[in-house]
């Protein structure tokens, strides 16, 4: 019986979606991450440009979009939207590691030390980031370490 309810529950959330009552950004927001989460790069860009087209003065698409061209491996054209959701809201911690992240693979050790410090300046328990940021820290050996131990490698490699 209660696997009979779980199935149903599932097949309701497939068929109507787990974001009833948001709005369309939100809702396109919620995709782009969905999307991302399932490596689903190109349907996350749909996603996200749909979100910004929506409202470009929101940071969150900007950022999910960067995240996405990050995964793709597109480092420069990610540094773009990172710098738009960062002078959008400043605060946003988060876009500091992810910009981060796009400025370590293209080796450019000293603006990715100082936006990891402006992030753990701004949230100091965002040193365990999601398991799809994690796979981004691709040039750190064993990269399951989180922020602070990425951190101590970059600033390894520009002492080097």
């Amino acid at each position: 019986m209660k696997i009979r309810h779980i199935f149903i529950m599932i097949t309701i959330v497939s068929v109507f979606g787990c974001g009833v009552g948001v709005g369309p950004y939100k809702d396109a927001i919620l995709d782009g991450v969905s999307a991302l989460n399932r490596n689903q790069l190109d349907e996350a860009l749909a996603d996200f440009n749909r979100a910004i087209k929506l409202d470009p003065g929101r940071a969150d698409g900007y950022l999910g979009r960067a995240d996405v061209l990050n995964a793709k491996k597109q480092y420069a054209e990610a540094l773009l939207d990172y710098h738009r959701s960062i002078e959008i809201n400043p605060g946003f911690a988060k876009a500091y590691v992810n910009r981060a992240i796009a400025y370590s693979h293209l080796e450019q050790f000293k603006e990715a030390i100082v936006d990891y410090e402006k992030a753990l300046d701004l949230d100091p328990k965002i040193d365990n980031p999601p398991g799809f940021i994690k796979r981004l820290f691709s040039n750190e050996p064993n990269v399951d370490k989180g922020i602070r131990k990425h951190l101590e490698y970059l600033k390894s490699q520009v002492a080097s």
